[in-house]
C-alpha cells in the first residue's frame, strides 16, 4: 500500500490529480513487475524498501518530470546486488547502481541503490537533501520500515529546526549586507548576483519558519507559493522582475533608497514577525554577523 510523506503532492494542481494518480499506480505496477521481480533483485526484495522522490513525488506531472526511484537495502545486500549487475554488464564495474526506468506510458527515469546505514546517518546528521526527501517521499515497498525512520526525522526535531532557521536567516542577512558596496557604486551585475541570493535565502528562511526543510533551488518558488509565510515573502518580492528591468535600480544611490534593499527589509520584517509569533527571539536575529562560525 502506497504511503506518502507530509509534503508529498504539495505542488499537485487540481486538474492534474487524475493524471497524477494514474502515474503513481503505473509506477507501482512497474515496481512490482520490473524491480521486485527483476532476476537480479528478486532474492533480496525482502531486504529492500523502495521510495519515489523528486518532482513526481511533489506532484509535478508534466512532460519533463522524471521518475526518481531509490532502492534502500540492508548493508549486507549492497555488494551482492551491485556485483550481479556488474557481471550482467548492466552497470560499469565498481560503480553505483543506476538503472533506467521506462514506463509503458512513455515516462522515463531511473532507480538507484542506497545502503540503509547511509540513509540513517544522513537523517541523524540532519542532511538537508534527505530531510527533504523524507518530507516528500512516496513509499511503495517498505520491509525496512523507512516510514518509521522518516517519522523520526520529520517534522524536524526542535534542535535541527532551530539550526536550519538560524542558518537561513544569517545567510539572508549576509547576502543583503553584500549589496552595500555594489549599490553605492551602481554596479549592475554584482547587484543582480546578490539580489538573486537574497531572494533565494529569503525563500529558504520562509520555508523553515513554518517548520519544513527547504527544497532544491529549482522548487523554492513553487513550494513557497503553497505555504503561508512563503506567500508573504513572495508578496514582498512581487516586483522582483520589474526591479531587474528598471535602470534606476542600478544607478548609484544611497543604500536605503535602492529597490532591492527595500525589498529585503520588507522580507526581514515578515520573517522577524513570524519568528517571534512562534516564540523565537534569539540573539542571532539581531546580531546575526556574530554567528557565522557556529
Amino acid at each position: 500500500m502506497l504511503w506518502t510523506a507530509s509534503l508529498s503532492s504539495l505542488l499537485l494542481k487540481p486538474d492534474n490529480r487524475q493524471r497524477h494518480n494514474e502515474l503513481l499506480r503505473e509506477i507501482g505496477s512497474y515496481i512490482s513487475t520490473h524491480i521486485l521481480n527483476h532476476p537480479l533483485l528478486a532474492e533480496d526484495c525482502g531486504h529492500i524498501s523502495i521510495l519515489l522522490d523528486g518532482s513526481t513525488a511533489l506532484g509535478i506531472v508534466d512532460d519533463s518530470s522524471d521518475i526518481d526511484l531509490i532502492l534502500v537495502c540492508r548493508d549486507e545486500c549492497y555488494e551482492p546486488i551491485t556485483s550481479r549487475f556488474e557481471r550482467a554488464e548492466l552497470i560499469p564495474e565498481r560503480s553505483s547502481l543506476f538503472v533506467d526506468v521506462h514506463l509503458p506510458s512513455g515516462k522515463t527515469g531511473h532507480y538507484t541503490l542506497l545502503k540503509l546505514s547511509e540513509l540513517e546517518q544522513a537523517l541523524e546528521k540532519g542532511q538537508l537533501d534527505w530531510l527533504w526527501n523524507a518530507s516528500v517521499a512516496c513509499l511503495y515497498h517498505d520491509p525496512l520500515a523507512l516510514k518509521a525512520l522518516f517519522a523520526q526525522a520529520v517534522p524536524l526535531p526542535s534542535e535541527h529546526l532551530m539550526s536550519l532557521r538560524k542558518k537561513t536567516y544569517i545567510d539572508l542577512r549576509s547576502a543583503a549586507k553584500s549589496l552595500d558596496n555594489p549599490v553605492r557604486r551602481g554596479e549592475a551585475f554584482p547587484i543582480l548576483f546578490q539580489a538573486v541570493e537574497v531572494y533565494k535565502q529569503a525563500l529558504r528562511c520562509a520555508i523553515t519558519v513554518e517548520g519544513h526543510p527547504y527544497p532544491y533551488d529549482k522548487w523554492l518558488v513553487q513550494v513557497a507559493e503553497r505555504l503561508t509565510v512563503g506567500k508573504r515573502v513572495l508578496d514582498c518580492m512581487k516586483d522582483f522582475q520589474r526591479y531587474l528591468k528598471e535602470d534606476l535600480s542600478y544607478a548609484p544611490m544611497y543604500q536605503e533608497d535602492n529597490s532591492f534593499v527595500k525589498m529585503e527589509k520588507r522580507v526581514r520584517g515578515v520573517l522577524l514577525e513570524e519568528f517571534r509569533l512562534r516564540g523565537v527571539d534569539e540573539p542571532w536575529l539581531v546580531e546575526w554577523w556574530k554567528y557565522f562560525e557556529d
